[in-house]
């Protein structure tokens, strides 16, 4: 009895290895697309961070420059829009009692596919 020699790859054998290349390469696209969301949302998180301090900063300057406007601000919300971030910033009197200090509270919302963000940061002031 004579065996035939197997001269090539079956087609059983090249579909198998297509799907495990298929597998990997399309393993790697998604990889790479998080990758590239996490970034995007890394970048507009540090965005909305530093539109905060601006926020904080502008206040200090207002209460420096224009204390009677300042505390007369006390449980005012403003916005505004920067570009595809909205800032609030919130003046809440820290005591009715006392009204030497006040909590201010500033909010970066942004939306992106992913759903709604907000990067806060909160700061105590005092008229000494």
């Amino acid at each position: 009895m004579k065996m035939k020699k197997n001269l090539g790859q079956s087609i059983i054998e090249v579909i198998v290895a297509l799907a495990l290349i298929a597998v990997v390469v399309l393993g790697l696209v998604k990889v790479t697309i998080t990758s590239i969301n996490n970034a995007g949302f890394a970048r507009d998180q540090r965005a909305a961070t530093k539109y905060a301090q601006e926020g904080i900063e502008n206040t200090r300057k207002s209460k420096e420059e224009t204390p009677v406007t300042f505390w007369g601000k006390s449980g005012l919300q403003t916005a505004e829009t920067l570009d595809k971030f909205t800032r609030e910033t919130t003046y809440t009197p820290n005591d009715a009692q006392n009204p030497n200090s006040m909590t201010i509270l500033v909010e970066v919302l942004w939306s992106d596919s992913k759903g709604e963000h907000q990067s806060s940061l909160q700061t105590n002031l005092t008229k000494w």
